[in-house]
């Protein structure tokens, strides 16, 4: 049985009309007794965790305990949490994205970004995407079908901790699907296409495209649970300190200070 939440905050990066949070709110209001939907006014991809600090960020109530955002998901994850709701949720939801957030897609992503802005908060997040080959024929009912029960999997006693997952479900019909996968972030590259345009005026401007390179599907990762039609889970973490290369800096730093005369 998909564990009861008391109250479930969502957003995305998609946009409060994003096919994808329609999705996500139809299966938070099986499992929550109340849910808030507060989100960016239109798409805000490629936002990662970025804050909105030199404009206002305004907000306007769509329905009971719905908002949209003229800011970034974590603007509207921050607003929420910060002014909105009354009560801190039990679990945020961010999602359901409309694309696979892999490898390198976790520096830029949006919906990454408002997960793991719930997390700092203290707040169990997960991060929900759905992959796929054609834009015209995208497997929501894969997402719909399977989120219940990746959060029964996450959370089978209810939220406890700050915990923050990355979920992507595989391009395939529900019933194709072969369970579950701890994954790794994998090693797919971000390709940042720059296109110089000129406008009406002759004055230049630039386009920016983020296109997914080959990258590497190594054992054990997102990429390479998602070709085997499993449900890739990637638990993710704001630090970002790479521990196996702590002690090595630490080592390369006390000789430059020896070589200074700054030892202690």
């Amino acid at each position: 049985m998909t564990p009861r939440f008391r109250r479930v905050l969502l957003s995305n990066d998609d946009g409060i009309d994003g096919l994808g949070l329609a999705v996500l709110e139809a299966v938070a209001a099986e499992i929550a007794d109340e849910v808030w939907v507060v989100a960016p006014d239109c798409d805000r991809s490629g936002a990662a965790c970025s804050v909105s600090v030199h404009e206002p960020i305004r907000i306007r109530q769509l329905g009971p305990a719905r908002y949209e955002v003229r800011g970034t998901p974590a603007d509207s994850v921050l607003v929420a949490l910060r002014h909105l709701m009354p009560e801190p949720p039990d679990l945020v939801l961010s999602g359901i994205n409309c694309g696979g957030n892999l490898g390198d897609d976790v520096i830029f992503s949006g919906t990454l970004g408002a997960a793991l802005v719930g997390s700092m908060h203290g707040i169990p997040a997960v991060a929900l995407s759905q992959t796929y080959r054609a834009p015209d024929a995208i497997q929501w009912d894969t997402a719909r079908t399977w989120t219940p029960a990746v959060l029964r999997a996450l959370f089978p006693a209810g939220p406890t901790a700050s915990e923050c997952y990355s979920v992507n479900f595989p391009d395939v019909a529900p019933h194709e699907v072969r369970g579950m996968a701890a994954a790794r972030q994998s090693a797919a590259t971000i390709d940042v296409a720059v296109e110089k345009r000129r406008d009406a005026r002759a004055r230049d401007y630039f386009w920016l495209a983020l296109n997914r390179g080959s990258g590497t599907r190594l054992p054990g990762s997102d990429a390479e649970a998602l070709r085997k039609r499993r449900i890739a889970i990637t638990p993710i973490d704001r630090d970002h300190t790479l521990d196996a290369r702590l002690a090595a800096l630490a080592d390369r730093l006390a000789s430059a200070d020896r070589t200074n005369g700054r030892e202690e």
